[in-house]
């Protein structure tokens, strides 16, 4: 009974150890997986999702500012605002009504607004973003 209690123990620290720390369901803190890859391609409870990245395009940058809006250019009513973790990905399992089009803006720390020049009916950000458009990036 000790060696199975011992197993038991020793198989629960080693997966406690080896599991990364997942983010809150806004993106905010600790470190996420798998950046740039389509994040709800396996996330099925993800309603937007995505990776921004430093200026250089060559790592994740945290705690850039998500805005998806209504309207163009960060204006008309705010459906969602995230913030992107230490591996530059942000998420929402919230409902986001895509309608026939949403506008999606990222600010980083240096306080510039960038903003898509057209609208998204999906959220599925880097199933186009770092393939068939360029990665997202913000100061």
């Amino acid at each position: 009974m000790k060696k199975i209690l011992f197993a038991g123990l020793v198989w629960l620290t080693i997966l406690a150890i080896s599991c990364e720390k997942e983010t809150d369901d806004e993106g905010e803190g600790g470190r996420s997986h798998n950046a740039g890859k389509n994040c709800l391609g396996c996330h099925t409870d993800f309603k937007l999702a995505g990776t921004v990245y430093n200026k250089s395009l060559s790592a994740g940058l945290s705690g850039v500012k998500v805005k998806v809006t209504s309207q163009s250019n960060g204006a008309g009513t705010v459906l969602a605002t995230l913030t992107s973790d230490l591996s530059g990905n942000f998420h929402t399992g919230s409902s986001i009504n895509f309608g026939t089009g949403v506008y999606v803006s990222v600010e980083g720390s240096g306080g510039t607004l960038k903003s898509m020049n057209g609208s998204i009916t999906s959220g599925a950000c880097n199933s186009c973003h770092g393939s068939s458009a360029s990665k997202i990036w913000a100061e």
